[in-house]
Protein backbone atom coordinates (compact mmCIF):
# COMPACT_ATOMS: atom_id res chain seq x y z
CA UNK A 1 0.00 0.00 0.00
CA UNK A 2 2.91 2.34 0.51
CA UNK A 3 3.65 2.57 -2.70
CA UNK A 4 0.19 2.81 -4.39
CA UNK A 5 -0.42 6.19 -5.95
CA UNK A 6 -3.63 7.87 -6.53
CA UNK A 7 -5.47 7.58 -9.72
CA UNK A 8 -7.16 10.23 -11.84
CA UNK A 9 -7.41 11.98 -14.30
CA UNK A 10 -5.93 15.08 -13.65
CA UNK A 11 -2.53 15.24 -11.59
CA UNK A 12 -0.80 18.12 -9.75
CA UNK A 13 2.03 19.75 -11.59
CA UNK A 14 5.00 19.79 -9.45
CA UNK A 15 3.28 18.47 -6.14
CA UNK A 16 2.57 14.63 -4.94
CA UNK A 17 -1.32 13.91 -4.96
CA UNK A 18 -0.79 12.32 -1.85
CA UNK A 19 -0.03 14.92 0.32
CA UNK A 20 1.83 17.78 -0.75
CA UNK A 21 4.69 18.13 1.79
CA UNK A 22 5.79 21.53 2.77
CA UNK A 23 3.07 23.32 0.23
CA UNK A 24 -0.59 23.58 0.40
CA UNK A 25 -2.46 20.14 -0.06
CA UNK A 26 -3.91 19.60 -3.08
CA UNK A 27 -7.31 18.71 -0.86
CA UNK A 28 -7.56 22.15 -0.14
CA UNK A 29 -7.19 23.90 -3.35
CA UNK A 30 -10.69 21.73 -3.64
CA UNK A 31 -9.53 20.09 -7.28
CA UNK A 32 -12.25 17.33 -8.73
CA UNK A 33 -10.40 14.15 -9.71
CA UNK A 34 -11.94 11.80 -12.38
CA UNK A 35 -15.21 12.91 -13.27
CA UNK A 36 -17.39 9.33 -13.96
CA UNK A 37 -19.57 10.04 -17.34
CA UNK A 38 -22.27 7.74 -16.44
CA UNK A 39 -25.58 9.00 -15.30
CA UNK A 40 -26.02 7.43 -11.91
CA UNK A 41 -27.61 9.26 -9.63
CA UNK A 42 -25.42 10.26 -6.89
CA UNK A 43 -24.30 13.60 -4.43
CA UNK A 44 -21.94 14.64 -2.10
CA UNK A 45 -24.19 17.00 -0.28
CA UNK A 46 -22.98 20.45 1.03
CA UNK A 47 -23.96 21.29 4.68
CA UNK A 48 -26.98 23.18 3.87
CA UNK A 49 -28.91 20.00 3.44
CA UNK A 50 -28.32 18.69 7.00
CA UNK A 51 -27.78 22.37 8.56
CA UNK A 52 -29.89 22.52 11.91
CA UNK A 53 -29.98 18.35 12.79
CA UNK A 54 -28.26 16.72 15.32
CA UNK A 55 -26.77 14.37 13.19
CA UNK A 56 -28.00 11.38 14.09
CA UNK A 57 -29.37 8.71 11.20
CA UNK A 58 -32.63 8.86 12.58
CA UNK A 59 -32.78 12.89 12.13
CA UNK A 60 -30.81 12.61 8.68
CA UNK A 61 -33.95 10.23 7.06
CA UNK A 62 -36.24 12.07 8.18
CA UNK A 63 -34.90 14.99 6.43
CA UNK A 64 -34.39 13.19 3.70
CA UNK A 65 -37.77 11.58 3.63
CA UNK A 66 -39.21 15.51 2.86
CA UNK A 67 -36.91 16.05 0.29
CA UNK A 68 -37.21 12.93 -1.60
CA UNK A 69 -40.50 11.90 -0.65
CA UNK A 70 -41.00 9.17 -3.96
CA UNK A 71 -37.88 7.02 -2.38
CA UNK A 72 -36.95 4.69 0.39
CA UNK A 73 -33.76 6.07 2.68
CA UNK A 74 -31.59 3.86 4.06
CA UNK A 75 -29.57 5.18 6.77
CA UNK A 76 -26.90 3.59 9.42
CA UNK A 77 -26.28 3.84 12.54
CA UNK A 78 -22.37 3.88 12.19
CA UNK A 79 -19.91 2.62 14.53
CA UNK A 80 -16.25 2.52 12.52
CA UNK A 81 -15.94 -1.24 11.83
CA UNK A 82 -16.72 -3.16 8.39
CA UNK A 83 -20.01 -4.47 8.21
CA UNK A 84 -22.02 -4.15 5.23
CA UNK A 85 -25.78 -4.69 4.87
CA UNK A 86 -28.25 -5.11 1.79
CA UNK A 87 -30.96 -2.81 1.76
CA UNK A 88 -33.42 -5.47 0.48
CA UNK A 89 -32.62 -7.36 4.03
CA UNK A 90 -33.30 -4.14 6.16
CA UNK A 91 -36.50 -1.82 6.61
CA UNK A 92 -35.97 1.48 6.03
CA UNK A 93 -37.27 2.30 9.70
CA UNK A 94 -34.41 0.59 10.49
CA UNK A 95 -30.95 1.67 11.63
CA UNK A 96 -28.92 -0.91 11.43
CA UNK A 97 -25.30 -0.98 13.09
CA UNK A 98 -22.59 -1.30 10.03
CA UNK A 99 -20.76 1.42 8.12
CA UNK A 100 -22.02 0.02 4.50
CA UNK A 101 -24.74 -0.51 2.46
CA UNK A 102 -25.79 -2.06 -0.78
CA UNK A 103 -28.83 -2.42 -2.94
CA UNK A 104 -29.92 -4.40 -6.42
CA UNK A 105 -32.20 -1.38 -6.79
CA UNK A 106 -30.98 2.07 -7.68
CA UNK A 107 -34.38 3.40 -6.77
CA UNK A 108 -33.42 3.34 -3.26
CA UNK A 109 -31.60 5.88 -1.43
CA UNK A 110 -28.69 4.95 0.32
CA UNK A 111 -27.32 7.51 2.71
CA UNK A 112 -23.74 7.92 4.37
CA UNK A 113 -23.13 9.90 7.28
CA UNK A 114 -19.40 12.01 7.47
CA UNK A 115 -17.94 14.70 9.42
CA UNK A 116 -13.92 14.01 8.30
CA UNK A 117 -14.19 10.34 7.31
CA UNK A 118 -14.53 9.77 3.62
CA UNK A 119 -17.68 8.99 1.84
CA UNK A 120 -17.42 6.31 -0.43
CA UNK A 121 -20.11 5.61 -3.45
CA UNK A 122 -20.33 2.40 -5.51
CA UNK A 123 -22.18 1.34 -8.97
CA UNK A 124 -21.50 -0.90 -12.09
CA UNK A 125 -22.07 0.11 -15.27
CA UNK A 126 -23.26 -3.81 -16.20
CA UNK A 127 -25.73 -4.06 -13.15
CA UNK A 128 -28.27 -1.97 -11.00
CA UNK A 129 -26.29 -2.28 -7.63
CA UNK A 130 -25.65 0.58 -5.43
CA UNK A 131 -23.55 0.72 -2.80
CA UNK A 132 -22.34 3.37 0.02
CA UNK A 133 -19.79 2.54 2.05
CA UNK A 134 -18.33 5.15 5.90
CA UNK A 135 -14.77 4.83 5.55
CA UNK A 136 -13.03 6.37 8.91
CA UNK A 137 -9.28 5.02 9.35
CA UNK A 138 -10.83 2.30 12.03
CA UNK A 139 -12.99 0.65 8.59
CA UNK A 140 -10.35 1.23 6.38
CA UNK A 141 -7.22 -0.27 8.66
CA UNK A 142 -10.47 -3.51 7.99
CA UNK A 143 -10.30 -2.98 4.55
CA UNK A 144 -13.79 -1.55 4.04
CA UNK A 145 -13.72 -0.37 0.90
CA UNK A 146 -11.90 -3.81 -0.31
CA UNK A 147 -14.55 -5.60 1.38
CA UNK A 148 -17.37 -3.27 -0.69
CA UNK A 149 -16.09 -4.08 -3.90
CA UNK A 150 -15.65 -7.68 -3.49
CA UNK A 151 -19.66 -7.79 -2.40
CA UNK A 152 -20.48 -6.54 -5.74
CA UNK A 153 -18.26 -8.96 -7.80
CA UNK A 154 -19.62 -11.85 -5.60
CA UNK A 155 -22.86 -10.62 -7.14
CA UNK A 156 -22.51 -10.37 -10.26
CA UNK A 157 -20.70 -6.46 -11.12
CA UNK A 158 -17.91 -6.72 -13.03
CA UNK A 159 -17.80 -3.03 -14.55
CA UNK A 160 -17.58 -1.57 -10.96
CA UNK A 161 -17.13 2.15 -10.45
CA UNK A 162 -15.82 3.97 -6.75
CA UNK A 163 -15.91 7.76 -6.18
CA UNK A 164 -14.56 9.30 -3.23
CA UNK A 165 -16.20 12.33 -1.60
CA UNK A 166 -14.83 15.57 0.98
CA UNK A 167 -13.21 13.79 3.48
CA UNK A 168 -10.66 15.45 5.85
CA UNK A 169 -7.23 15.75 3.92
CA UNK A 170 -3.31 15.44 5.04
CA UNK A 171 -3.65 18.91 5.21
CA UNK A 172 -5.22 18.84 8.34
CA UNK A 173 -5.46 15.19 9.74
CA UNK A 174 -2.76 14.65 12.28
CA UNK A 175 -2.52 11.59 13.49
CA UNK A 176 -0.52 9.19 15.73
CA UNK A 177 2.13 6.46 14.40
CA UNK A 178 -0.67 3.71 15.36
CA UNK A 179 -2.88 5.13 12.88
CA UNK A 180 -0.04 5.18 10.28
CA UNK A 181 0.87 1.75 11.17
CA UNK A 182 -2.90 0.40 11.13
CA UNK A 183 -3.37 1.68 7.56
CA UNK A 184 0.36 0.59 6.21
CA UNK A 185 -0.20 4.20 4.76
CA UNK A 186 2.41 6.37 3.91
CA UNK A 187 2.96 8.99 6.29
CA UNK A 188 2.55 12.95 5.29
CA UNK A 189 2.82 16.30 7.07
CA UNK A 190 0.20 18.66 7.64
CA UNK A 191 0.51 22.09 6.85
CA UNK A 192 1.73 23.09 10.17
CA UNK A 193 4.50 20.01 10.18
CA UNK A 194 2.87 17.21 12.02
CA UNK A 195 2.68 13.58 10.92
CA UNK A 196 -0.83 12.72 8.70
CA UNK A 197 -2.48 10.72 6.78
CA UNK A 198 -4.14 10.41 3.35
CA UNK A 199 -7.50 9.00 4.14
CA UNK A 200 -8.85 9.24 0.08
CA UNK A 201 -5.00 7.46 -0.95
CA UNK A 202 -5.98 4.52 1.48
CA UNK A 203 -9.08 4.10 -0.02
CA UNK A 204 -7.86 4.11 -3.44
CA UNK A 205 -5.57 1.64 -2.96
CA UNK A 206 -8.21 -0.73 -1.36
CA UNK A 207 -10.22 -0.28 -4.62
CA UNK A 208 -7.10 -1.00 -6.68
CA UNK A 209 -6.66 -4.19 -4.85
CA UNK A 210 -10.30 -5.15 -5.23
CA UNK A 211 -9.60 -4.86 -9.03
CA UNK A 212 -11.32 -1.58 -10.26
CA UNK A 213 -9.08 -0.10 -13.13
CA UNK A 214 -7.65 3.42 -12.44
CA UNK A 215 -10.03 4.95 -14.68
CA UNK A 216 -12.93 3.93 -12.56
CA UNK A 217 -11.64 4.78 -9.22
CA UNK A 218 -13.05 9.01 -9.32
CA UNK A 219 -11.81 11.03 -6.29
CA UNK A 220 -13.30 14.54 -5.34
CA UNK A 221 -10.23 16.14 -3.10
CA UNK A 222 -11.65 18.83 -0.97
CA UNK A 223 -11.03 18.81 2.92
CA UNK A 224 -13.62 19.10 5.07
CA UNK A 225 -11.44 20.61 7.72
CA UNK A 226 -10.39 23.49 5.55
CA UNK A 227 -14.15 24.23 3.64
CA UNK A 228 -15.99 25.81 7.17
CA UNK A 229 -18.67 27.37 4.40
CA UNK A 230 -19.49 24.03 2.47
CA UNK A 231 -19.10 20.60 4.61
CA UNK A 232 -18.95 20.01 8.47
CA UNK A 233 -15.56 18.76 10.31
CA UNK A 234 -15.60 17.49 13.85
CA UNK A 235 -11.58 17.79 13.82
CA UNK A 236 -12.72 21.94 13.43
CA UNK A 237 -15.69 21.65 15.40
CA UNK A 238 -15.54 18.75 18.23
CA UNK A 239 -18.80 18.32 19.39
CA UNK A 240 -20.65 20.98 17.28
CA UNK A 241 -20.12 19.62 14.11
CA UNK A 242 -22.97 18.23 11.97
CA UNK A 243 -23.06 15.66 9.40
CA UNK A 244 -22.68 15.93 5.66
CA UNK A 245 -24.20 13.27 3.62
CA UNK A 246 -23.36 11.45 0.68
CA UNK A 247 -26.14 9.85 -0.93
CA UNK A 248 -26.43 7.81 -4.19
CA UNK A 249 -29.96 6.29 -5.96
CA UNK A 250 -33.02 7.83 -6.58
CA UNK A 251 -33.51 11.35 -7.03
CA UNK A 252 -30.21 12.73 -4.76
CA UNK A 253 -28.59 13.99 -7.57
CA UNK A 254 -31.50 16.54 -7.34
CA UNK A 255 -29.96 17.69 -4.16
CA UNK A 256 -27.51 20.48 -3.93
CA UNK A 257 -23.54 19.14 -3.62
CA UNK A 258 -20.86 17.48 -5.84
CA UNK A 259 -22.92 15.50 -8.14
CA UNK A 260 -21.42 11.78 -8.66
CA UNK A 261 -22.16 12.76 -12.01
Amino acid sequence: MPGCLLSSNKRFKGSDPSGCRGEASPCQRGVLWGIPLLGMSGVFCSRGVTEGLDGSPQAVAARLRQLLPSNDIFCLTQVHADRIVWAGEVSPEDFPKADGIMSRDPVNVLCIRTADCVPVLLWADDSPMIGAVHAGWRGLSLGIVHKAVGLMRVSGARLIHVSMGPSIGPCCYAVGTDVIDALDAQPNLTLDGRLSVDLHRVATCQAHAAGVPADMIHCVQVCTQCNRETFFSYRRDSGNAGRNISLIGGASCSLPGLQVP
